[in-house]
């Protein structure tokens, strides 16, 4: 499994949000200061907002703040945000597909379930207040 670019720079985003305490940061702050293409910047935190984890200010000093604490959003939020897909295996889905009819008695779907829930697990289990404590 590799997180794909997007997801790596909204936690960025969410981070560089974290960092400035509850003040409005602008899109080119956050991509300076990210190093994250500005376009790149607009276009995933629209994802962000929609989430409801950080928040849009319009005006002449607008731009976008968090919408919760930084001990209240995980990794694993952000993720389930920006990728299609976290599942290792496509027999993890919510239809459980299987191309051999096994779902309930392959033991390769049970190393799969069991590895999931501890990616899933560490990943909730990180939150972005804990990102900036271990700076």
């Amino acid at each position: 499994m590799q997180l794909n670019i997007t997801t790596d720079y909204a936690i960025r985003i969410i981070l560089a949000l974290a960092n400035r305490d509850g003040e409005v940061v602008s899109s080119k702050d956050i991509s300076m200061t990210m190093k994250i293409p500005q376009k790149y910047v607009l276009k995933i935190t629209r994802s962000l907002v929609a989430a409801e984890l950080i928040e849009r200010r319009s005006g002449v000093y607008g731009g976008f703040l968090l919408a919760k604490k930084p001990e209240e959003i995980s990794l694993l939020e952000i993720v389930k945000v920006m990728e299609p897909t976290m599942y290792v295996n496509r027999c993890l889905e919510e239809d459980n597909y299987c191309s051999r009819d096994a779902v309930d008695n392959c033991s390769i779907r049970k190393f799969y379930t069991n590895f999931q829930n501890i990616i899933e697990e560490k990943f909730s289990e990180i939150t972005i207040k804990t990102l900036i404590d271990n700076k």
